[in-house]
């Protein structure tokens, strides 16, 4: 059997309920349980750095589950993903939860199939998608309504998609890499294409902040402070088509929303997750998009910029996984051939 490399904790004052999750999520994670918050947070204060994810009841006696999320907070154990369980996610109930940075809600009755995709998305756990013809069909008209949508925003702005182009090609580059690396990430020639599209979109959810753009050019600090909402606002865009179609692209594009500013050491934004809880794909997001962000600052020829970047991102240790790192590096006379050839096709 294969090692469950996941620690979830399930908490509900319901056996019922914890029964039916255990079921769900047995073959997939080691598990845990607590029948109370009390419990719980005894649980994770013993075992913080073996928990990966919390499964939390918001109804429950003694200590609600929001009174749980406030003890995680004051206790520096925010930064632990939690799942709030409900019957409904009322308004109120999901601006709580907002203020609390919680990954997501799970409603009851549970769907199996709804549950692992969700939990697996967030904790990073790569999960086999199997696309038909009729599959790539779709995700190709969605990814070409959501991009006339994002290039519309940007053009508004006085901005071009040249830099998420980069990045998708970048992501080309990396995942047919790594798929040579990984084959039982299964990663074939359109799952590689729609991937790379998906990194295009990691920052769509600017389009919901105010005065957006246009704080670039005055206080970076200010702006990235301001904006750490737009990684789920970006989720939400992307999960605008729910069907079972397009499952694939909206997993991944909103995993890469969320996660794109994650850093493996944990010292990135907006929640500070690290390690394990980032798939490969976020992380290989992350470098695209600072491999360009830093490549467009720099003067001299391409080669020397490319070697430049690579110099600066390999000294940074914490952004990606040692692994991904050394990808990254193995990737250079791709990533060289390419920016030379953008530059060469720029002046003619």
């Amino acid at each position: 059997m294969a090692k469950k490399e996941r620690r979830l904790l399930i908490v509900d004052d319901s056996e019922l309920d914890r029964e039916i999750l255990k079921s769900i999520l047995e073959e997939e994670f080691e598990l845990c349980e607590a029948e109370n918050g009390f419990v719980a947070m005894e649980l994770v204060t013993k075992q913080k750095s073996e928990i990966d994810c919390i499964l939390l009841d918001i109804s429950m006696p003694l200590l609600s589950g929001f009174d749980v999320l406030r003890l995680l907070r004051d206790n520096n154990l925010g930064h632990i993903p939690v799942f709030l369980i409900t019957a409904e996610a009322t308004r109120e109930n999901v601006t709580k939860a907002v203020e609390f940075g919680v990954a997501d809600f799970l409603s009851k009755p549970f769907d199996r199939e709804d549950v692992l995709r969700r939990i697996k998305l967030r904790l990073g756990v790569v999960t086999q998608y199997w696309l038909t013809v009729e599959d790539i069909t779709q995700i190709g008209q969605y990814i070409s309504r959501l991009e006339k949508i994002y290039k519309l925003y940007l053009g508004n702005y006085g901005k071009d998609d040249s830099h998420y182009v980069n990045m998708t090609e970048l992501m080309r580059i990396l995942l047919s890499r790594y798929s040579l690396q990984h084959k039982k990430a299964e990663l074939n020639k359109e799952k590689i294409e729609i991937i790379s599209k998906a990194s295009y979109f990691c920052d769509i959810g600017l389009m919901l902040v105010p005065d957006k753009l246009s704080a670039f050019t005055k206080d970076p600090e200010k702006f990235r402070l301001m904006t750490n909402d737009h990684t789920r606002f970006g989720g939400e865009i992307i999960k605008l088509d729910s069907s079972r179609h397009c499952a694939f692209f909206v997993d991944t594009a909103v995993e890469m929303c969320l996660n794109h500013h994650e850093r493996y050491d944990g010292d990135g934004y907006p929640r500070g997750i690290s390690g394990r809880s980032l798939s490969d794909f976020s992380q290989l997001c992350h470098l695209a998009d600072e491999f360009d962000a830093v490549f467009s600052k720099l003067y001299g020829t391409n080669e020397m910029q490319v070697n430049l970047v690579m110099k600066r991102i390999l000294q940074d240790e914490g952004m990606v996984s040692p692994e991904l790192m050394a990808l990254l590096e193995d990737c250079r006379p791709r990533i060289t051939s390419y920016y030379t050839k953008q530059n060469s096709t720029a002046r003619s």
